[in-house]
C-alpha cells in the first residue's frame, strides 16, 4: 500500500465505539512511516485489536503465566487485546516488537533495554556470545538473552515465546545474568518507566 491508499483506507474506516478494525494485511504490509500516518488520522482515544500473531502470543501467556496475563488484561473497560492506536507502529511486521510487557503492577517486570546490561561485565560476555553465534557454536540461554537485550527492548515472555524456550528457563537465565553482574533487573514498573519509549 502507498501513502494515498493508506489515507483512503483511513477515510473509509471509522472506529466503532472508539475501536478501529485493522485487517491483517495492513499489519503485514505497512511501513513504520505508514503506521504513524494511520495514527495521525485518528483521535488519541482510538483503539484497535492486536494482530493475530500477538493474540496467539497472549493466548500462550494465558496458559503459561496466568497471573501476568491477568495483570495486563483484567480490565473492565475493554475486552482483552484492545490497545491504543498510539501503539500501532510496534505491530507492523517491518518493526514487529509486540506489546511491551513493562507496566505490571502485581507481578515482577522482566522488561529489559540495552542500558540494563552492565558496561564492563556485559561487554566481554556479549563479545564471547556473539563470537560463538557467528561461528555457529551453540549458545546458552543467558548468552542468547544477552544478545537479544543488546539489540533492543524485550521482555522475558516474548523472548521465551519467540525462541521456544520454557518460561522458567528464561527467568533462570535472567537470574544467572543478574548474579554474574551482567544485567540489572528492575522489577518495579515505576523504575522502568524512564526506559520505556512507546
Amino acid at each position: 500500500m502507498n501513502n494515498n491508499q493508506i489515507l483512503n483506507w483511513c477515510k473509509n474506516n471509522k472506529p466503532v465505539n472508539e475501536i478501529l478494525d485493522i485487517p491483517e494485511e495492513i499489519f503485514e504490509n505497512i511501513t513504520i512511516e505508514q503506521a504513524n500516518l494511520i495514527v495521525s488520522q485518528y483521535e488519541n482515544h482510538t483503539f484497535f485489536r492486536l494482530p493475530d500473531r500477538e493474540i496467539k502470543f497472549f493466548e500462550w501467556l494465558k496458559q503459561n503465566d496466568k497471573d501476568v496475563w491477568n495483570d495486563i488484561w483484567d480490565d473492565d473497560l475493554f475486552e482483552p487485546y484492545i490497545v491504543s492506536i498510539q501503539l500501532l507502529p510496534l505491530f507492523c511486521y517491518q518493526n514487529y516488537k509486540g506489546f511491551p510487557i513493562c507496566e505490571l503492577q502485581n507481578n515482577d517486570n522482566y522488561y529489559f533495554v540495552p542500558q540494563h546490561l552492565a558496561d564492563k561485565e556485559s561487554k566481554i560476555f556479549l563479545e564471547s556470545a556473539k563470537t560463538r553465534y557467528t561461528e555457529n557454536e551453540p549458545l546458552t540461554i543467558p548468552q542468547w538473552l544477552a544478545i537479544a537485550i543488546s539489540m533492543g527492548p524485550i521482555d522475558i515472555w516474548h523472548f521465551s515465546y519467540n525462541n521456544d524456550i520454557e518460561l522458567t528457563d528464561g527467568k533462570l537465565a535472567v537470574k544467572e545474568l543478574v548474579d554474574d553482574n551482567i544485567l540489572v533487573h528492575l522489577k518495579d514498573a515505576d523504575h522502568l518507566s524512564i526506559f520505556v519509549d512507546l
